[in-house]
């Protein structure tokens, strides 16, 4: 990792799907964020009368669904992160889904001694953009507001 990204609580790394749309995308490239949402699950039920079950109604599991990632307040030195962002929102298909892991670190004092935790995600896309008013003094890294990822599953990786 670069050692300007050392001082965020978040890194990310993304590698290709292989669903097609990543030819050419160079494999595990990464940012680091200070804050990161939507680390999510909701579970939606459904309501089962049953006769003659009469202590109340059934609740079946009906389906599971994860809120957008967002992370915030990132820079990343990558052109390969930033080339996948070019090709989410150019129109082209097919789009380049990728897979990512996000790396949940410890303070900074810590950080050589204890393991990150990781988050997984899968087929995600950027559905979103922001960055601030770039400084000229920060030539080889690109700051990102809000960074928003579509994603088909999340998990968290147990070690």
């Amino acid at each position: 990792m670069a050692d300007f990204l050392s001082s965020f609580n978040f890194s990310v790394h993304l590698s290709i799907s292989g669903l097609g749309g990543d030819e050419g995308l160079i494999r595990d490239s990464e940012g680091a964020f200070s804050e990161v949402t939507g680390l999510e699950y909701q579970i939606e039920m459904t309501a089962l009368r049953e006769g003659g079950y009469n202590q109340g109604v059934r609740k079946l599991v009906a389906k599971t669904s994860q809120p957008e990632l967002i992370l915030k307040r990132g820079m990343t030195a990558d052109a390969a992160f930033w080339e996948w962002v070019q090709r989410c929102t150019d129109g082209t298909y097919p789009l380049p889904y990728i897979n990512g892991t996000l790396e949940v670190y410890g303070p900074a004092s810590d950080r050589k001694k204890s393991t990150p935790v990781k988050w997984r995600f899968s087929n995600g896309i950027v559905t979103k953009v922001t960055t601030p008013g770039l400084n000229a003094s920060e030539t080889s890294a690109v700051p990102i507001e809000e960074l928003h990822i579509s994603h088909e599953g999340l998990w968290r990786e147990m070690s």
